[in-house]
């Protein structure tokens, strides 16, 4: 008998259900090492979150699952999306003109591995990370689910490639997906993401997000992590940033349920930079552990860290930001910031920096606060004829604007601007 509960969620059975059709070998290899690492490994620290009692997969269930539904909203937002899945399926591919005449790979998977099998076995199994934790083991032997982009050597897009991936909660059974991003040497493009579901049934979902940025390529990420509150929600961001590259996250982390997030910078090349920017809004009863990590690898590279959280009512938030400079990282500049509004007496927030430096002539530093709303601020919008609630929602609006101004979605935007209006409303 398996003592541990979480083994006992899992059987080697769900792995094999999870391969896809003419899958090559070297993916089911990947698949079934990661499963035999699992039991071995434990689940990634996220300091100041007990997260170990939360479900993990949620299995098949026939007296549960529903008719699938897409309505006339989704459909319409379908046709604004490069490529869009809903759980295992993919549902909409609308390659820009310009994409198409540039040559870029934006495709599920499935036609992936049979169109272009050598790209993409070289960058599914470049990430180490995938099998160095238990929940990576997890996510990498059950995908289900997965996007392959890919943006060649000297190209630069001017429309950003927009990915849209829906969970499937008519469904009961998990969806792992999987994304990967490449940017070949010099390319310049921007990605655009969504998370989102439909359906009621509870489930656990989990998504893993790889960008490669090549030598001297510019590649920036925009996401809104929009699931339902019937949702448990793992999501994995990883980047790898070559020679004098640029990488930048930017997050919108707005999940109405419990949601574990790790987003990590490995800025490997000499002069590369990296960025992250999150905000999240929690309120009701959800509980979001965000670790956001930058590790400077690479000779004068520079890496910084901006997060903020808002927490209504009974909600959790813990940032955990972690800013390494390793070893050889000669002239690296490592900062990081971490702010909490606490919007309630009830909420529960952390903010906690973390510098690990391991060389001499580098620039490091954090700051990190938790309080209320400035008074002085409420005061000075109500000064000038500004009701209450409308300069209090204000003041949050420009607290966790520092990504809304750099969107270049509008439809995204806008959906940011609506969850944080909507959520502040019930709070």
């Amino acid at each position: 008998m398996i003592k541990d509960k979480f083994m006992r969620q899992m059987s080697p059975e769900m792995v094999e259900d999870s391969i896809f059709d003419q899958e090559p070998e070297w993916m089911t290899d990947f698949r079934r090492d990661a499963f035999e690492k699992m039991a071995t490994k434990q689940l990634p620290q996220i300091d100041k979150m007990d997260y170990h009692a939360w479900k993990f997969i949620s299995t098949n269930n026939d007296d549960k699952n529903q008719e699938q539904v897409i309505d006339n909203h989704i459909e319409k937002e379908i046709d604004n999306y490069s490529i869009t899945t809903m759980g295992t399926k993919t549902i909409g591919m609308h390659p820009s003109d310009e994409m198409i005449q540039n040559k870029v790979i934006c495709c599920d998977f499935k036609t992936a591995i049979r169109k272009y099998p050598e790209i993409v076995q070289e960058y599914f199994t470049k990430n180490e990370a995938m099998q160095n934790n238990r929940l990576s083991c997890l996510e990498s032997s059950m995908i289900n689910n997965g996007i392959f982009i890919y943006v060649p050597k000297n190209v630069e897009l001017k429309e950003p490639i927009s990915v849209y991936m829906i969970e499937n909660n008519y469904q009961t059974k998990s969806t792992f997906s999987r994304l990967i991003v490449v940017g070949d040497q010099n390319s310049k493009f921007d990605v655009v993401q969504k998370l989102g579901s439909v359906g009621n049934n509870k489930k656990v979902s989990h998504v893993n997000i790889d960008v490669y940025a090549k030598d001297d390529s510019n590649v920036q990420f925009f996401a809104l992590d929009a699931m339902g509150e019937q949702n448990i929600t793992y999501v994995m961001r990883h980047s790898d940033v070559g020679r004098k590259a640029k990488m930048n996250w930017m997050i919108g982390s707005f999940n109405d349920g419990n949601t574990i997030s790790d987003v990590s910078t490995d800025l490997n090349g000499e002069g590369s930079k990296g960025n992250t920017r999150i905000v999240s809004l929690a309120n009701g009863r959800q509980q979001q552990g965000i670790n956001t990590r930058v590790t400077n690898y690479g000779k004068h590279s520079d890496g910084e860290i901006s997060q903020r959280g808002a927490i209504l009512d009974r909600a959790k938030i813990v940032f955990n930001g972690i800013g390494k400079v390793a070893h050889g990282a000669h002239g690296a500049n490592n900062q990081q910031e971490n702010s909490v509004l606490m919007l309630s007496d009830e909420a529960t927030g952390d903010a906690n920096p973390i510098l690990l430096i391991d060389e001499n002539d580098v620039i490091a530093g954090h700051k990190a606060s938790i309080g209320k709303i400035d008074e002085r601020q409420l005061y000075y919008l109500m000064s000038r004829g500004i009701k209450p609630e409308v300069a209090k929602k204000l003041v949050i609006r420009g607290f966790l604007g520092i990504i809304l101004s750099h969107i270049p979605s509008e439809a995204i935007k806008n959906q940011m601007i609506n969850i944080i209006e909507g959520k502040l409303a019930n709070g």
